[in-house]
C-alpha cells in the first residue's frame, strides 16, 4: 500500500471513526492530533494503540515505507499532542521514542496485538519507531 493510498484510507476512516464514537472492531484505535511542523496547522490521524498504564504506545510503521509518517515527523518537531479514544477519552500527551530493552519488550506485545507490524518491518530498512504518548503534566 503506497503513501497516497494510506492517506486516502485515513481520510475515509476518520468520519467513520467519529460516527461510531471510536468503537470499531479490531485492535484499539485512537485519534492523534499533532501540529504540522511546516504549516503550524492542527493535523489528525487514526492509529492503533497499545494501552500501557497511564501512557499509550503507537507505531510509526507507515505500512513499512522507507520514510517516517508525517505525524511522527510532526511529533519530533513538537512533542505535545492530543489523543482521543473511546476507552480513554480526550487527553493531552507528550511523545517520546522507546529505545533499548523497553522497546524490544513492547515490540513483542505489539506483535501479539497486530502481527502485520512484523511484515511492515521486513519491508523497510529503517527501524520502525515505537512512540510512547505519556500524559502531559498539569503544572
Amino acid at each position: 500500500m503506497g503513501p497516497r493510498l494510506i492517506r486516502a484510507l485515513t481520510r475515509f476512516q476518520q468520519p467513520i471513526f467519529t460516527l461510531m464514537r471510536g468503537r470499531l472492531q479490531g485492535p484499539p484505535t485512537l485519534r492523534l492530533w499533532t501540529v504540522g511542523r511546516k504549516s503550524g496547522r492542527e493535523r489528525s490521524v487514526l492509529l492503533l494503540y497499545l494501552d500501557d498504564g497511564s501512557r499509550v504506545i503507537v507505531v510509526a510503521s507507515y505500512g513499512g515505507h522507507s520514510e517516517d509518517p508525517e505525524w511522527w515527523k510532526n511529533l519530533k518537531a513538537e512533542a505535545n499532542c492530543r489523543i482521543w479514544s473511546a476507552a480513554r477519552g480526550s487527553e493531552s500527551m507528550v511523545a517520546s521514542e522507546l529505545e533499548g530493552e523497553e522497546r524490544e519488550a513492547v515490540w513483542e506485545r505489539l506483535l501479539g496485538m497486530y502481527s502485520n507490524y512484523a511484515d511492515y518491518q521486513k519491508k523497510t530498512s529503517r527501524r520502525i519507531p515505537l512512540v510512547a504518548l505519556s500524559p502531559a503534566s498539569s503544572d
